[in-house]
């Protein structure tokens, strides 16, 4: 089931993060996130009253741009993934947004090609996005 991220998932954002990319946004970046940022929309993919993985944007005018997006590795390679991003992209559409936006890093394969499957192009490169890491930053229409 996917909803709307609420304050008390908070936790679990985090420990997906940890899982899937060793470091996490932050429970301080995600509350300011959920409580302070009018612009701030995120959603959960629930199993069973779990919550196995998360989508956040930023939505500001016509673009929007991806802050993180994760699904528990036990989960992946199931279309919960897709499922969800799908619905990122209709709710997007909803409220007006033309173009997202994102940052992957140079060595996640596996991510690039999830987003290239959905449309995403390379736009540039970001040096030490990642500290040590460039990241592409990839665009889409929507």
């Amino acid at each position: 089931m996917i909803r709307k991220a609420i304050v008390n998932d908070i936790n679990y954002l985090v420990k997906i993060e940890k899982k899937v990319f060793t470091e996490s946004l932050g429970e301080s970046f995600l509350y300011d996130e959920f409580l302070l940022n009018p612009f701030a929309h995120y959603f959960v993919y629930e199993v069973n009253k779990e919550v196995v993985g998360y989508i956040g944007f930023r939505a500001i005018d016509e673009h929007a741009e991806v802050m993180n997006f994760c699904m528990d590795p036990e989960y992946q390679g199931q279309g919960l993934g897709t499922e969800l991003f799908n619905y990122s992209v209709d709710f997007l559409q909803s409220i007006g947004v033309k173009s997202m936006l994102l940052e992957v890093r140079k060595s996640n394969k596996k991510a690039q090609a999830f987003y290239e499957r959905f449309g995403f192009v390379k736009s540039h490169v970001r040096k030490n996005y990642y500290k040590t890491e460039d990241a592409y930053v990839l665009i889409k229409e929507v």
